[in-house]
């Protein structure tokens, strides 16, 4: 075992060349970091896990062989759920194996399986270790911890807590937050003089001089990660859009990759309604699905690229004409000429029109938040709009379907 290991990979085949060649890639690529171990028959696989997670050692991924040799590999790997629901189950597939194939598309469909793989034929298996790679970084970035570029102490019900909470989790950025009612949040407090502070309070970790905020404006948040470039006065884009959700984002990257000077101004979050999706399996060219945060980020990153020039937290609150430009106002003041304009604004979630709930928003009542908030969820009761809805009324559904 690892002395560093701080999770676990789980794999289970019947067929002995199959468990070794997964053992073998497995161990030479990730075993500094992950206790590898493999079961030969389904049945040994529970046991294995609790044992695992007794040692404090959680399950990352378990990948099992389905085929001839495996006939009950998928059953095997569902079982998975009901042992440990945040390990991801991953089918192994051996090339050629149309039929099993199949059968996994199917299952993942269903979500009896989270992901599959094509069983390496030989070494070095880049293409597999590719997809193995990324469904690590998956069940990281559900799982949290570790390096926290920024904290959130604040009151743990406070639904501006939550709104920072869901504010750096669609942004990607890596946050911790700490109940400021606790000994470790009275502490970080009292460590950095703001013991009577306006909560919340934002510690910006990832700059040589750390910097804490009080009670600060997404705007204030914005500004002081400095990844926004100053635009010179009377500067003329040839292209402003306005919104940096998929439409927007995808505006973006065709015009600035074409060499048009290209704005995006967000409001709120790249990605915007789409980026609160734990998984999006329907948007070409990513067959293993990816969660709508991942999916923004990426195409963030390409418009940035390409030049394309962000403008953060503002909104642009007027449209007009002015000598042969459009003039767009943004809620800090400023001004933007451009063009051209996209108007891409998205959409919204749909409300519940029950009054005595919007004082409970962020605080028990959550709109499209299930990345965010799902950890802090983890042992209570969960009530979804459909589930609560009597029967013969009508089902509570958003313009994207049922409400989560």
């Amino acid at each position: 075992m690892s002395a560093s290991a701080r999770a676990a990979i789980v794999i289970v085949s019947q067929e002995s060349g199959t468990r070794e060649i997964l053992h073998r890639e497995m161990s030479k690529r990730y075993s500094a970091d992950y206790q590898i171990v493999a079961c030969g028959q389904p049945a040994e696989l529970a046991a294995r896990m609790r044992d695992l997670r007794a040692a404090g050692l959680p399950v990352a991924l378990v990948i099992g062989g389905v085929g001839a040799h495996d006939p009950d590999g998928i059953e095997a790997l569902a079982a998975v759920r009901d042992i440990d629901p945040a390990a991801l189950r991953v089918a192994a597939v051996g090339w050629g194996d149309w039929q099993s194939v199949r059968s996994v598309f199917n299952a993942v469909t269903l979500g009896t399986l989270d992901h599959w793989v094509t069983c390496p034929a030989q070494a070095p298996a880049e293409e597999f270790h590719r997809s193995i790679t990324e469904f690590l970084r998956e069940w990281g970035s559900q799982r949290g911890g570790g390096f926290e570029a920024a904290q959130v102490i604040g009151e743990q019900w406070s639904a501006r807590s939550q709104e920072l909470r869901d504010l750096f989790s669609r942004h990607r950025v890596p946050a911790g937050f700490y109940d400021a009612a606790s000994g470790q949040g009275r502490q970080m407090l009292c460590d950095l003089g703001l013991e009577s502070a306006d909560l919340p309070v934002v510690v910006l970790r990832f700059a040589a001089k750390r910097s804490a905020l009080v009670n600060p404006s997404n705007q204030q948040i914005a500004d002081a990660f400095g990844v926004m470039t100053p635009i010179p006065p009377g500067e003329v884009f040839d292209v402003a859009v306005v919104g940096g959700g998929p439409a927007g984002l995808a505006a973006a990257v065709g015009a600035s990759s074409e060499g048009l000077s290209t704005v995006v101004v967000e409001h709120e979050a790249v990605g915007g309604q789409a980026g609160t999706s734990s998984m999006i399996r329907n948007y070409p060219g990513f067959s293993q699905g990816i969660s709508g945060a991942m999916l923004a980020q990426e195409a963030w990153r390409q418009a940035w690229t390409f030049g394309t020039t962000f403008v953060y937290m503002r909104q642009v609150t007027s449209l007009s004409g002015n000598g042969g430009h459009y003039q767009l106002r943004l809620s800090d003041g400023g001004v933007l000429a451009a063009r051209s304009v996209i108007i891409a604004t998205g959409v919204t979630y749909r409300r519940l029109s029950i009054p005595a709930l919007e004082e409970l928003q962020g605080r028990g009542v959550f709109y499209g938040t299930a990345a965010s908030e799902a950890p802090a969820m983890r042992g209570r009761k969960v009530l979804s709009p459909e589930a609560a809805t009597p029967p013969g009324r009508p089902r509570c559904t958003w313009p994207n379907g049922p409400a989560r």
